[in-house]
């Protein structure tokens, strides 16, 4: 009976390594199981060149970059974990704008912020006085990166990832920029603007191309205005076509304390 015992075990490692050999085959040639196709995996979130999938079958979480190859694997709260850890701005890896960018800095430690159109290093569209004349009346002008800058080191993108949708910012932010000086989260503001977006008549989510022609369309005007028509109102209308600052909005949020309230006027240009 042992000796028998002793074939059976044999039997069973040598079939295991004749499994294991064909799966490593397979593999190799490219040849993959049913449960291994790209149809049973479903996109759950995704962030850049990141995509959060879940296995139909099995649950099973993955990430995959944008080449396809799988970074990560586990359950969903380790991956959605992983996720955020991968989308986590970087300190030493600063942004870098792309021709029809709405760009931002944050100046004087958070107390407000300073947008633009960018569409080159020697170029970026905005809404302030001259560099030259600092004392003249703000235009919409170009101006060099350098001088869009101005001390501050590094800027961040607007970005419209789907329309309709909150914008979100992507690069370094300074800690005083998370929150308002209430303590309330200043996300509100761009769910504020997305709800805008979607309530509003003449709203459309423009190509780079478009958003730079806009741009240059309203070159030379000095109609600036700090509450009707400031820099944030022109760069979200050369990117969607509606007249809006989320700063604004929020300032009277926070003065009216309501989130339903809208302050807004219409432009014809």
């Amino acid at each position: 009976m042992p000796f028998w015992d002793h074939v059976s075990r044999r039997m069973g490692q040598i079939a295991d390594r004749l499994d294991d050999f064909s799966q490593r085959r397979a593999a190799a040639n490219g040849e993959f199981s049913v449960l291994d196709k790209d149809y049973c995996w479903e996109e759950l979130d995704y962030h850049g060149e990141y995509t959060l999938q879940r296995h139909v079958v099995t649950e099973q979480c993955r990430i995959i970059d944008g080449f396809g190859t799988v970074k990560n694997y586990g359950t969903l709260p380790e991956m959605e974990a992983a996720l955020q850890q991968l989308a986590a701005p970087h300190s030493e890896t600063p942004v870098c704008a792309s021709y029809g960018d709405i760009i931002g800095v944050v100046r004087r430690n958070g107390t407000y912020e300073h947008y633009g159109i960018y569409v080159s290093d020697t170029c970026v569209v905005h809404y302030a006085a001259p560099a030259s004349s600092p004392l003249s009346p703000a235009t919409i002008h170009c101006t060099s990166l350098r001088y869009f800058l101005k001390d501050d080191g590094d800027y961040f993108i607007l970005d419209f990832p789907h329309p309709y949708a909150a914008p979100i910012r992507i690069g370094n932010e300074p800690a005083a920029f998370t929150a308002n000086p209430d303590g309330t989260d200043r996300t509100n503001a761009a769910a504020h603007l997305a709800d805008v977006l979607q309530r509003s008549y003449g709203y459309h989510l423009y190509t780079p191309e478009q958003t730079v022609a806009r741009a240059r369309t309203r070159l030379g005007e000095s109609r600036y205005n700090l509450v009707t028509n400031n820099c944030e109102h022109f760069v979200i209308w050369c990117k969607t076509g509606v007249h809006e600052s989320m700063q604004v909005n929020e300032m009277f949020r926070l003065l009216t304390n309501s989130n339903g309230y809208r302050f807004r006027r219409p432009f014809r240009w």
